[in-house]
């Protein structure tokens, strides 16, 4: 599926400056606008993923809580064998994205250097370099994810000897005094989540376009993101932004219409069963396809504006603004 191509860069002696966040935001609205096709066929594999182990998730929970019998003790036996299969669905969630990262960054960098490619030549991109991209996520992963689990295996040992010598019977001041320290650490974990993210945004750009190792890459995207953090993060602001206020419109526009099938049924009378079981699968169809078009759409957005800025910041700390042509083993008949 061909992506169109948005008008070319300004001319190099124009270009060594680095583009001011309207300017970005302007060119991350056209490229999206130009190749919204291409870079929706790519976001669709993660985003039906997601959408399909979510409904699973909630299928599998239902089936263990048993709401429609709440008589019915819950099936506690059952739980354990849940959790693995949900972490199994973890592993599975982690493998698609590390070949939708660079399968996305290849189709944004080359759209916005003006050359058309295909979702085909993406993923294919992608899956010569598996190994090394499923690296560079579980690095990234380490890297935001790394103080909280280091904290709260100290916590865990620290609550356990706090528990073992006070003989399972510990002082409830001291579980009131570490909620404040709980807090104070969940805030600092979320911000320095966001700026890690921050100096890894160019991380899959750079692996790809550079042919960096996963170690290199995330070192790569350090450098160059150093003069842009501050429109990478207001980028993403706005993305999250209109994704948020798009989900809202479409969770009111949902409610209203299961509102609506609600007063249908209780004025033609209509059994819950099978009619209203009907209407509840229904419903979670337009959930699933709502749920998959706003991730869709915001990968898309996130990728487009990764792959705008990573080019600007080669082109003015480089003094380039390299582009690579379609390679010919990639090329499809």
């Amino acid at each position: 599926m061909n992506g169109s191509a948005v008008p070319s860069p300004a001319a190099p002696s124009q270009a060594l400056l680095p583009m001011t966040f309207g300017q970005a935001l302007d060119r991350v609205f056209k490229l999206v606008k130009a190749n919204l096709r291409l870079l929706l066929s790519i976001a669709s594999v993660p985003a039906v993923v997601n959408s399909v182990l979510v409904v699973m998730m909630v299928a599998a929970m239902f089936s263990v809580v048993n709401p429609l019998h709440p008589s019915h003790p819950p099936h506690v036996g059952a739980l354990l064998p849940l959790f693995l299969a949900m972490a199994v669905a973890e592993l599975l969630v982690m493998l698609v994205y590390a070949l939708y990262e660079p399968a996305a960054s290849y189709a944004a960098l080359q759209a916005d250097a003006g050359v058309r490619v295909t979702c085909g030549q993406a993923y294919q991109l992608a899956w010569r370099k598996a190994g090394r991209y499923l690296w560079l996520m579980i690095l990234r992963f380490l890297v935001v994810s790394g103080p909280v689990i280091v904290l709260a295996a100290i916590v865990g040992i620290a609550a356990a000897v706090v528990l073992g010598t006070s003989k399972g019977h510990a002082d409830p001041s001291i579980v009131f005094a570490l909620i404040p320290l709980v807090i104070a650490f969940e805030l600092g974990f979320a911000i320095y989540a966001v700026f890690a993210l921050i100096w890894m945004a160019f991380c899959y750009p750079a692996c790809v376009q550079e042919n960096l190792t996963a170690a290199a890459s995330i070192g790569r995207s350090f450098r160059l993101t150093r003069g842009a953090r501050g429109r990478i993060f207001l980028l993403a602001l706005v993305i999250y932004a209109i994704v948020y206020a798009a989900s809202l419109v479409l969770e009111c526009i949902l409610a209203a219409l299961a509102g609506l099938a609600m007063i249908v049924g209780m004025v033609l009378r209509l059994a819950m069963n099978p009619w209203g079981y009907i209407g509840i699968g229904l419903g979670v169809l337009v959930l699933m396809c709502a749920m998959f078009f706003v991730a869709a759409c915001s990968m898309a957005g996130y990728s487009a504006a990764f792959a705008v800025l990573y080019r600007d910041q080669r082109r003015s700390k480089d003094g380039v603004a390299p582009l690579f042509a379609p390679r010919p083993e990639l090329e499809t008949p």
